[in-house]
């Protein structure tokens, strides 16, 4: 069976206490049998030394890897730094609402879509608070006003989140273009719930390590009740299907 981890982080959270090497990711992958990971970058003020961090990482390991690069929208150079990171051979975006106040820029992460757009970069936003609701500094409407008008003016643009978003069973119903990403062990639960609601072909397993450990999700969704032909697609269908342009 095909397992693609498609969130997991390389370097050290300058906020929290999460760090994880090249060492730690090869490892858990071989003991866990992880075919793919998608690797990103913690969230940064130094964005292009993370995105060159992880480029450099994943040409070591073209066969098992796939780079994503961390873009700061309020950034002078954000849309610049969009052309450099596919030119250095990253496949995706991710952008944190929380650490770079994506939200509150809607026009700015709009342009920034553009390039997306034309690189064929999906955009992963990192939603590490987002299930506390109130404790979010933002509050939940943004989240749900920001995906909805992205969603809706870019319909070619791939966008993944957690399954905590707000409202996100409705705009799964209305965009295809809305991906889900487990977010590990403590989404494995309402990603599957997700599944029984909208469908389970857009629902992809995301250890969201090393926040959460992806041997931990890898067996929350082998033991979990469900059919067997949808644990295949959570734990690697799906994204071989949907992101196969990337690996």
């Amino acid at each position: 069976m095909m397992i693609v981890d498609i969130h997991a982080h390389l370097g050290h959270h300058p906020l929290h206490d999460f760090k994880q090497t090249p060492g730690d990711i090869l490892s858990v992958m071989e003991k866990f049998e992880i075919s793919r990971s998608f690797i990103l970058p913690f969230p940064s003020m130094k964005i292009k030394a993370v995105n060159d961090s992880v480029a450099e990482f994943v040409k070591e390991h073209p066969g098992r890897l796939t780079g994503f690069s961390v873009i700061d929208p309020s950034a002078d150079d954000a849309l610049e730094e969009v052309e450099r990171i596919a030119g250095l051979g990253l496949k995706g975006v991710m952008m944190d609402p929380e650490f770079h106040g994506i939200f509150r820029r809607q026009a700015k992460i709009e342009e920034l879509m553009v390039p997306c757009m034309d690189n064929g970069l999906p955009v992963l936003f990192n939603t590490l608070n987002i299930e506390v609701g109130e404790g979010s500094r933002m509050g939940r409407e943004p989240y749900y006003n920001g995906l909805n008008s992205l969603a809706f003016k870019f319909p070619d643009v791939r966008f993944v989140v957690s399954p905590f978003w707000p409202r996100i069973k409705d705009l799964m119903r209305q965009y295809p273009n809305i991906i889900i990403d487990s977010g590990g062990r403590n989404g494995v639960s309402g990603a599957v719930r997700l599944a029984s609601d909208v469908g389970p072909t857009r629902i992809c397993f995301g250890s969201e390590s090393p926040q959460n450990h992806p041997g931990l999700g890898v067996k929350a969704i082998r033991t979990m009740k469900m059919s067997p032909v949808y644990r295949e697609l959570l734990l690697g269908k799906n994204a071989n299907r949907i992101f196969g342009d990337l690996f």
